[in-house]
């Protein structure tokens, strides 16, 4: 009898620590294996980002859904409160910023080295800089000296320049407003009524560098990747980056709150935010990354050489119909 209960005695103590372990989540397997990415990257950036993570972690499955960042937020509000996506990546700060509680606060491990102005503002952060599209001042050399440059977003408003600058209508260019809320912020709406008076305003943001590339205008206010084309083409222009500083307008990544593969979604973070995937955004598309340790793209200048002010995507949202219908009276 004594060794039938030291028997099982030593049976209980076998399995106890199992009987009293965490029981198993069912999602552990997928969260090894798999991996759901919602992407409004080009093509070929995600599928480069994809290739080199899976080189890091072949044990995961990537499935990538593309489209277009408006098409992902309806799917994400859809499908709630389980939604069938695990990342977000490269859509507008804005975006993140007005459907907040969408996704999941986590700090991924290149954290120290992302800038405070491209990332999520709290403690945690729910997203991380992607690229940024900065905007700045396009000459043409021809026509001025750099003595002559505009320096500063108020010389706009120099009346010496008067009839030189040409700008997209902010009415119908999301890039140009994004323009005109900058020096609102900067000098208010005295300035932006002067900016108005002083320059030609067109309805295609693209007819701005082109303008100036052909020596139409001395001045144009663009977003840095056009004037990087035109220079490599071997246009007659430059880039003035403001002295005052440009906004930090970016794009983001973020995990999905209550994803299926939260473990994968993490590993991704980390990756997405790594200087190699910073390359791999440079090169593939020459985007500006949001990091100022490698190069700008193609002949622009690293980020470390341009000055940044914050920029408040939300109350540029929320000002944008007043802001646009006053300019439109101011221009006519």
């Amino acid at each position: 009898m004594k060794r039938t209960f030291s028997v099982g005695l030593v049976f209980l103590l076998a399995v106890l620590p199992a009987l009293f372990a965490k029981a198993p989540d069912p999602k552990d397997a997928a969260t090894a294996s798999q991996l759901i990415l919602w992407s409004a990257a080009a093509e070929d950036e995600a599928e480069a980002l994809v290739k080199a993570f899976n080189a890091k972690h072949p044990e995961i499955r990537v499935s990538i859904i593309r489209a277009g960042s408006g098409e992902l937020i309806t799917r994400l509000n859809a499908e709630q409160p389980r939604p069938q996506g695990d990342v977000l990546l490269a859509i507008a700060k804005e975006t993140f910023d007005e459907h907040y509680n969408l996704f999941r606060p986590y700090k991924c491990a290149n954290h120290d080295s992302i800038p405070s102005t491209v990332r999520d503002k709290a403690e945690i952060p729910r997203y991380y800089g992607f690229s940024m599209p900065l905007q700045a001042f396009i000459v043409n050399t021809k026509l001025l000296t750099p003595d002559q440059y505009p320096k500063k977003w108020i010389d706009l408003i120099d009346s010496k320049y008067k009839g030189e600058i040409i700008l997209a209508n902010p009415a119908l260019s999301g890039s140009a407003y994004s323009q005109i809320y900058m020096m609102y912020k900067l000098y208010g709406e005295d300035a932006l009524k002067k900016m108005a008076k002083n320059a030609v305003f067109v309805a295609s943001s693209t007819a701005v560098p082109e303008s100036v590339a052909r020596g139409e205008y001395a001045i144009g206010v663009t977003g840095e990747a056009n004037i990087a084309k035109y220079i490599l083409e071997g246009a007659p222009v430059t880039y003035v980056y403001p002295e005052e500083g440009t906004g930090a307008r970016f794009d983001a990544s973020a995990i999905i709150a209550n994803g299926p593969n939260p473990k994968a979604a993490e590993l991704f973070m980390d990756f997405v935010t790594s200087p190699e995937a910073f390359k791999i955004i440079l090169n593939t598309r020459q985007r500006r990354v949001v990091v100022d340790y490698l190069p700008g793209p193609g002949p622009l200048p690293s980020l470390d050489k341009i000055k940044l002010f914050d920029y408040d995507a939300v109350e540029a949202g929320a000002l944008r119909d007043e802001l646009t219908s006053k300019f439109s009276d101011w221009i006519q």
